[in-house]
């Protein structure tokens, strides 16, 4: 049977941080419904930088919510872009598995801890369920796509729009808005 969250080991990196295991006390009864949240109510996923934004309707009620994921710090970045280097030179564009297990042994956090997420949302106060909701579609979306949980925890260049490159020099398909590429272009003055 294949796993419907965290079928990777960056999906299961970040599944730990939202599912803790816990030896004492009650069970996190917002999880079972997190969990049908995201396969149901949530739509439009989108990441861009560290925030990833979601509309999630439920009930009738739709809500637009962004999470605002922290950045690793200085030493970790190292870390993570050593490995990376190193890893890179196989040139198949995805992230391996048994970089997972050699950051973790270099003390870096794969996935931030689930307090550490900031949530904002268009109707107020965003519910734990619902941010947890969205946790859990962040963890399929790096279940097909290894690199996001990378992408998701560096720094990004507001001001800079070029996009990165693979190894190989090549713009990745994920780098392209469907929804934008066939769009016109800034419209020039024709003097």
């Amino acid at each position: 049977m294949t796993r419907e969250f965290g079928a990777t080991a960056w999906g299961r990196a970040w599944l730990k941080m939202i599912e803790p295991v816990l030896i004492t006390g009650p069970p996190d009864r917002d999880l079972p419904r997190a969990r049908a949240l995201a396969r149901r109510a949530i739509e439009d996923l989108t990441i861009e930088g560290n925030r990833a934004t979601a509309r999630l309707t439920e009930r009738g009620h739709e809500h637009t919510i962004t999470l605002n994921i922290p950045i690793w710090n200085h030493k970790e970045q190292t870390a993570v872009a050593h490995a990376i280097g190193q890893a890179s030179s196989s040139r198949s564009g995805d992230l391996p598995d048994h970089l997972v297990t050699e950051l973790t042994s270099a003390k870096v956090r794969i996935a931030p801890l689930i307090d550490d997420i900031t949530a904002t949302s268009d109707t107020g106060e965003a519910s734990r369920q619902h941010v947890l909701a969205i946790c859990y579609a962040l963890v399929q979306k790096i279940d097909e796509e290894p690199e996001l949980a990378v992408r998701l925890r560096t720094p990004c260049d507001p001001a800079s729009k070029t996009k990165s490159l693979t190894p190989d020099g090549l713009l990745p398909l994920t780098a392209i808005n469907p929804r934008r590429f066939y769009g016109q272009s800034e419209r020039r003055d024709s003097t």
